[in-house]
């Protein structure tokens, strides 16, 4: 029998209210679209500073659907990789940007090590693949049969540093990471204190508390500001932007974090 792809109205709390990462910090909605203004921003600012911006976005899906990436890399201002391990996903991320010069997309997937493992895509939702079932299944109430959905399958893996260094860009400028509940273990294979990127990006809701507070500390003691909402995390390290910009733009989002 074919699983339901079709959403269904039952409750849903949100995944920031099932959060224990130590930045998930209560609220109000209004606080998102403040913080995508303020990282759109900041990664103009970049841009403009930079002239051509480097970068590597791991996890890219189709490149469209909530990518906020996706305006700045059919700029032609960026150069970079996209690393996409669904095939379906990969398909249209293909098409996106097709004719866009200065791209290379990457079907391996990034881990702590090379080799193989298990990505379970979601058919129908592909947005939610990973390589962790449980973070998949936290979405299950917003579907009938969410784990009926799930398509497991052998992927080749690359850890960052290694597919930095295979695409001649061993110091990205950007790197973004949408790995839905392993985001911290993506940038746990990365030489961020030796490559220091200018700006990183990534999803923290999915993270326990001692694994964001583990991250956390490894961002502060590598010289980067947070900037962060609920869901996600701007990195800035200091000295790319003004510091007086940095610290205006992390200040606009607690503001609206405290009201």
């Amino acid at each position: 029998m074919k699983a339901t792809t079709e959403p269904i109205a039952r409750p849903w709390p949100g995944t920031a209210r099932l959060s224990q990462s130590v930045w998930c910090q209560k609220e109000p909605r209004n606080t998102k679209a403040v913080f995508q203004a303020v990282q759109r921003h900041a990664l103009a600012e970049l841009t403009r500073a930079l002239g051509t911006v480097s970068f590597i976005q791991v996890g890219a899906n189709d490149g469209v659907e909530g990518d906020f990436l996706h305006p700045f890399i059919v700029s032609g201002a960026w150069r970079g990789v996209l690393v996409e391990p669904g095939d379906r996903a990969r398909e249209r991320l293909i098409q996106t940007y097709d004719g866009v010069a200065g791209l290379t997309i990457a079907p391996e997937a990034i881990w702590s090590e090379s080799g193989t493992r298990t990505f379970y895509e979601v058919d129908g939702a592909d947005e939610l693949s990973s390589f962790s079932r449980e973070t998949i299944l936290v979405h299950a109430p917003k579907y009938a049969d969410l784990a009926g959905m799930l398509r497991p399958r052998q992927v080749a893996t690359l850890t960052l540093d290694d597919l930095a260094d295979r695409h001649g860009i061993s110091c990205p400028d950007v790197v973004a990471v949408d790995a839905e509940g392993c985001d911290d273990i993506v940038l746990g294979s990365f030489s961020i204190e030796t490559r220091k990127p200018a700006m990183m990006l990534f999803e923290h809701v999915h993270l326990s508390a001692e694994r964001s507070a583990a991250l956390r500390q490894r961002i502060l003691g590598a010289g980067y500001a947070e900037v962060f909402d609920r869901h996600d995390m701007l990195a800035i390290r200091r000295g790319v932007l003004p510091d007086a910009l940095v610290d205006f733009l992390a200040d606009v989002v607690q503001q609206a974090r405290e009201n």
